[in-house]
């Protein structure tokens, strides 16, 4: 069964363009980029999400981003 998103695909699209062309006018480095990104989710994270919960969030993530990766693969 599908995973059905609360948000629009345009939405979404519109907001990671934005990021990456942020990247791009930065000449951010993958590497770079990567700690950007990186730095972004765990400052959400801790300002977002109830302490007792943010382990658990985080782990998800981590996980949900392994998938995407891995499904790229195939």
């Amino acid at each position: 069964m599908p995973i059905v998103s609360k948000y629009s695909t345009d939405q979404i699209e519109k907001i990671v363009n934005t990021l990456l062309e942020q990247l791009r006018d930065e000449n951010a480095t993958t590497e770079l980029s990567l700690m950007c990104l990186g730095n972004t989710i765990s400052h959400i994270i801790n300002t977002s999400v109830p302490a007792a919960q943010r382990l658990d969030v985080a782990t998800q993530f981590g996980q949900a981003l392994k998938d995407a990766v891995n499904s790229k693969k195939q």
